[in-house]
């Protein structure tokens, strides 16, 4: 791809509301972006076949999925870190006081699923069908999900924190998948990057970028962005009506008239 800029965005919260999973209000500015043949790349914690449900109004050269564990492109999908089965084999042997204050995707049923995050039925079985992380509630304190990320290290196994979820998954993040798209994607010289998130597991992946978009969350879930490579700006409102405003001052800024 030779585009001069890209897109990447995380969706629950940021692109689609939190609530309803509805993108209308963000239109205004995918539709600035379609005429500027600018790609926008899904970089989320939903599954492959959840982003395949949304039937996004946009073509996507690459999905990056289960928080950059997962990248799909032209229909090729690599697993980064480590396997599913072996994520969930770590939980299930880990010892009963700990593993009691965890309830993985995988310990729930899909009516568990749909309580727990609004999804319809369709919905929720395409999100426990997971390929490389395992979103989980925790019940314990925070002392307790220390010592879970101590034993998961020994494990080449990591924590990171969504916006409502907690995700167990191998080394890697969705930095580490930004990195990897735009190496293996855009030849020639690099694009402008831009990426937008609500939550901590999107921090390092606006740091990466030129322009960062943190998208305030509802829930509350505040983050900061370290060290971050170029501007780090934070959008007027939270999900789409958010995104929109924010895709349109930095499109702006770089003095795109369409």
């Amino acid at each position: 791809m030779k585009n001069s800029v890209v897109v990447f965005t995380d969706l629950d919260g940021s692109l689609l509301d939190h609530q309803s999973y509805e993108y209308t209000a963000a239109k205004p500015a995918l539709e600035r972006l379609e005429r500027a043949e600018i790609p926008v790349i899904p970089v989320t914690s939903k599954t492959l076949e959840e982003i395949s449900l949304l039937q996004l109004p946009f073509p996507q050269p690459y999905r990056i999925a289960e928080n950059g564990m997962v990248i799909e492109h032209e229909g090729a999908v690599q697993i980064q870190g480590r396997s599913y089965d072996t994520i969930t084999g770590f939980i299930n042997d880990l010892p009963q006081n700990i593993r009691n204050n965890i309830t993985g995707f995988g310990d729930m049923s899909v009516d568990d699923v749909i309580r727990h995050t609004g999804l319809d039925r369709t919905q929720a079985q395409a999100a426990k069908a997971r390929k490389a992380t395992e979103p989980f509630l925790w019940s314990g304190d925070e002392q307790g999900i220390e010592g879970l990320r101590v034993l998961a290290a020994q494990q080449q196994l990591y924590i990171t924190q969504g916006g409502r979820f907690y995700h167990l998954m191998g080394k890697g993040n969705k930095q580490t998948a930004l990195k990897h798209v735009l190496d293996a994607g855009f030849s020639g010289s690099q694009p402008v990057t831009i990426a937008l998130g609500d939550g901590p597991n999107d921090a390092e992946m606006l740091g990466f970028v030129d322009y960062g978009v943190i998208i305030p969350n509802p829930a509350g879930t505040s983050f900061n962005v370290k060290d971050p490579h170029g501007k780090i700006m934070t959008a007027s409102h939270a999900g789409p009506e958010g995104w929109n405003a924010a895709l349109h001052t930095i499109l702006d800024e770089l003095e795109l008239s369409v």
